[in-house]
């Protein structure tokens, strides 16, 4: 598994470390401007300030636009904009403290590159301190990702092997066959599918929502043997073609109809509503609270896992609100990435 810097918004941890820096170095630099220019101290404040606002737009520049380029697919992007970003920072930085001096600046090409190299030399560590920040951050990232996912792995396995659930769908099938042979054959097929998405999928971290429904219409339909009418199923769903473009942790629909199903009571004469609907952003569950005589036993892992991953891979909160009388789960849903497809000419023979 790899990962990438991406252009983000300054975290809050970038902005306490830039803090940092500027509390330590600042008042360093104060004392070496006194020193070079003999000045007091209402005269090279503002000198102090320049170079802390400037150094750190141009460290925010390097670190969060060049960088990224460089590490993705636009690295010749990169390339092409670095010059110019050396020339715009030799040039700031001549004019800059020219005019804090009182010096008159004439721009020259030996001139640039020396204005270049002198102010690369004034924010140079503190992009070293950031760029190392960022880096043990996404290496952090990795490792609690690919734990996530191993822990999700071995569950799924779990769950593909539970023999409550085969041994209960295996009672229905058996009474279809005694009953009704065209239903029981449908049932195996469904069942099939079931297990056939499980095994397909228990490696990918995301799939297409479309796949996902499909599976779930095979879910639904064997808890529909397994419990006749005591549960209603009802999905609000954007068009076909949006939901091929929408993607999802495999799995999630699953979780959350078995943990509506696990801990709410259904009846034939008042059956639980399980209401799904996905938009163009998100995808919700929701039910009325019905708590079984007999609790259920649970320890809370299966959405804690689906929070923890959706969170590493989507950056992005799973919404649960469990009021008095429903509860109601949110989960981010991302667009994939079209694919520009070039025609290529037809070339007679």
């Amino acid at each position: 598994m790899s990962f990438h810097f991406t252009a983000q918004r300054p975290s809050r941890s970038d902005l306490g470390l830039v803090a940092a820096y500027w509390l330590v170095v600042a008042p360093v630099l104060l004392l070496q401007y006194r020193a070079d220019n003999g000045a007091s101290l209402g005269q090279v404040l503002p000198e102090v300030g320049a170079t802390v606002l400037f150094d750190t737009a141009a460290v925010a520049l390097l670190v969060g636009g060049l960088l990224p380029l460089f590490l993705s697919r636009r690295r010749w992007l990169g390339l092409a904009l670095l010059p110019v970003f050396l020339v715009l920072s030799g040039a700031g930085y001549l004019l800059l403290y020219g005019r804090l001096l009182g010096h008159s600046t004439a721009l020259s090409g030996a001139r640039l590159v020396l204005g270049a190299v002198a102010h690369a030399k004034s924010y140079g560590l503190l992009a070293v301190l950031l760029t190392g920040k960022r880096y043990f951050e996404a290496q952090r990232h990795v490792l609690l990702l690919q734990k996530a996912q191993a822990e999700s792995a071995l569950r799924n396995l779990k769950a593909q092997l539970d023999p409550h659930f085969l041994f209960n769908n295996l009672n229905v099938l058996r009474g279809l066959i005694q009953e009704d042979p065209a239903a029981a054959n449908e049932f195996v097929t469904r069942l099939a599918a079931l297990y056939r998405f499980l095994i397909r999928h228990q490696h990918e971290d995301v799939v297409p929502l479309a796949e996902e429904l499909q599976f779930a219409d095979e879910y639904v339909f064997l808890l529909r043997h397994r419990f006749g009418t005591a549960y209603e199923f009802r999905q609000t769903l954007p068009p076909a073609a949006e939901v091929a473009e929408l993607l999802l942790v495999p799995g999630t629909i699953q979780l959350l109809l078995e943990n509506a199903i696990k801990h709410n009571a259904g009846n034939e004469d008042a059956p639980l509503l399980i209401s799904l609907e996905a938009t163009a952003t998100a995808l919700t569950v929701h039910h009325a609270r019905r708590p079984k005589r007999t609790p259920v036993e649970s320890a809370g892992t299966g959405l804690a896992n689906l929070r923890e991953r959706y969170r590493l891979l989507f950056q992005r909160e799973i919404q649960v609100e469990a009021l008095a009388d429903t509860f109601t789960v949110t989960i981010p849903l991302q667009r994939q990435a079209r694919r520009i497809v070039v025609a290529q000419p037809l070339v007679s023979a």
